[in-house]
């Protein structure tokens, strides 16, 4: 009896490994897909924040200003590009979230790259009226013809708090 028991151990153990990796493998691929899709706040396609009339007559009473560009090391050892500056709402509503489309230029004044980010998040409070808050972007790559200036910014969108 102990013989035969010895045969079954085996086979549940053979059994067990391939499980072990599949459900592994299946976690890795989760958080793959987790890490690398777009969503809101990644880069890539965020979700758009309404720009309809109400936004767009808004939209002058917030000011971009103080405009720089540095570079930095990330964690894994790749220079970023960093753009900094503030966000001042002069209107008299308050934004609850605000997007920006950030465009950088080539010698020629031709659009390079084009990319929308959220300034504002929901997770910060609100931008109250005449109030002012700095903001980082941090950029990984950027196209070799880029002019070295300061990129155009123009809000997209925003919600009102």
């Amino acid at each position: 009896m102990r013989g035969s028991l010895q045969p079954e151990n085996a086979e549940r153990r053979g059994f067990r490994t391939p499980l072990v990796a599949a459900v592994a493998f299946a976690a890795l691929l989760l958080v793959f897909f987790f890490l690398f899709s777009s969503g809101p706040g990644r880069s890539g396609a965020p979700l758009a924040l309404p720009f309809g009339p109400a936004e767009q007559a808004y939209a002058p009473a917030i000011s971009l200003k103080n405009l720089s560009l540095s570079r930095a090391e990330n964690l894994v050892h790749q220079e970023v590009t960093i753009l900094s500056g503030e966000v001042t709402n002069s209107g008299s509503r308050g934004l609850a979230q605000l997007e920006v489309t950030i465009e950088f230029r080539d010698s020629l004044n031709q659009v390079v790259l084009r990319e929308t980010r959220t300034l504002l998040s929901p997770m910060a409070g609100p931008l109250t009226p005449g109030q002012r808050r700095a903001f980082e972007l941090s950029f990984e790559r950027l196209p070799r013809d880029w002019n070295m200036s300061a990129p155009v910014l123009r809000v997209s969108g925003l919600q009102f708090s």
